[in-house]
């Protein structure tokens, strides 16, 4: 597996300057089986995805944690891009190495808000959770 960061800041793997992209927006990570699974930072912005068409109008969900096709519509805060325009930016080599459904649910599947200030990885699920202080 590996694991990229999105954001504007210097130090992300992926580096995109614009003002509404926090400096670590968004983790990618590439699965051994090819798969890409992305993780919004606890950002003011959030991440957003496509999950579908109405009304010949794209249907945007906010998502926490979801897998997601390389050509899937992203936006990250208003920033909109798909993992294969991030990827244009990376090497081959980089990308290569690596190798359902998000938002913001609770594990009843209750909608809950989306953390804020620190925040920390929970070593048991993976997920990105507020960090308590």
């Amino acid at each position: 597996m590996k694991t990229l960061i999105v954001g504007r800041s210097s130090h992300a793997d992926i580096v995109v300057a614009d003002g509404s992209v926090a400096r670590r927006h968004m983790e990618i990570v590439v699965t051994r089986d090819g798969r890409y699974y992305v993780t919004d930072c606890g950002t003011e912005t959030g991440t957003w995805r496509v999950v579908g068409m109405q009304d010949d109008k794209e249907v945007w969900e906010e998502t926490r944690q979801s897998f997601v096709h390389p050509d899937q519509p992203l936006r990250l805060g208003s920033f909109q891009c798909t993992l294969n325009s991030l990827f244009a930016k990376l090497s081959p080599i980089t990308v290569e190495e690596g190798g359902g459904s998000g938002g913001y649910r609770d594990e009843a599947g209750k909608a809950t808000p989306r953390p804020r200030g620190p925040v920390a990885r929970d070593p048991r699920t993976g997920e990105i959770v507020r960090r308590r202080l």
